[in-house]
């Protein structure tokens, strides 16, 4: 019976420690063969490293799309950026002005004034100014008075400068003598040539700029004239100031 007790003693000891020993070995990767428990083996580590490799497969290809995304976007803003340029190079160029310039210049023997008016669509445009002078040569009087067309181009669109030629298209010249005989003629020729600056604040424009003028009148009446009147010329230049409109 002591025997038998001590037999049943080791078996039990022994399977308890087979036991056990398979306990930490199952965390290694699951029971060890002839134990018994090895058909309740944990889940196959391999399967977990597969799984991460795959989950950093797909974030490499997240970010590789990620990557084309900002490279589209980065495109879609140089192509934004170019209309945009475009759609303001062609809104400046297709604008609308309104320009009035005026110009006074007087001394103790003459006056003259110059006024102006100027529609501009986009870079072209077309004006006309009236110029007038009233001046006394050795006691006698000359009233003047010019219409000139304008043809002008324009360079820039917040900052502009304005280049153009004038024409006298035409203009009558009065002369009264110092024995108050008066003189008159309407048979004129002329031409010209003026610069404008510009400067836009929201719609509005302030301007300035030199306006130069050369011309002659013949055929002076009634006759006979006096001697030397067979024709008057003159020449000059007047600076103007105003403001426009820029739509």
């Amino acid at each position: 019976m002591k025997y038998v007790f001590l037999l049943l003693t080791l078996i039990i000891s022994s399977g308890g420690f087979g036991f056990s020993l398979a306990e930490v070995k199952g965390f290694e990767g699951g029971f060890p063969k002839g134990t018994g428990l090895d058909k309740f083996r944990i889940g196959n580590l391999g399967k977990k490293s597969n799984a991460d490799q795959e989950t950093q497969y797909d974030q490499s290809e997240e970010e590789s799309s990620n990557m084309g995304n900002q490279e589209i976007q980065h495109d879609q803003s140089k192509d934004t950026s170019f209309y945009n340029q475009k759609a303001n190079e062609s809104s400046g160029s297709s604008k609308i002005r309104f320009r009035g310039l005026s110009g006074t210049y007087s001394s103790d023997s003459q006056e003259v004034t110059s006024s102006t008016g100027t529609i501009i669509w986009g870079k072209w445009g077309i004006g006309q100014s009236v110029f007038k002078l009233k001046t006394s040569i050795s006691g006698d009087t000359y009233d003047i008075e010019n219409t000139l067309i304008e043809i002008s181009y324009t360079l820039g669109d917040e900052f502009t400068l304005t280049l153009g030629g004038r024409s006298v298209s035409n203009g009558k010249l009065t002369i009264t003598s110092s024995d108050s005989e008066i003189y008159n003629s309407s048979n004129v020729e002329g031409s010209g040539y003026f610069s404008i600056l510009g400067i836009e604040f929201g719609i509005f424009e302030i301007l300035a700029g030199f306006q130069y003028t050369s011309y002659v009148f013949t055929e002076i009446k009634p006759e006979p004239i006096p001697s030397g009147w067979r024709s008057f010329k003159d020449s000059g230049g007047i600076y103007v100031t105003g403001i426009g409109l820029a739509f």
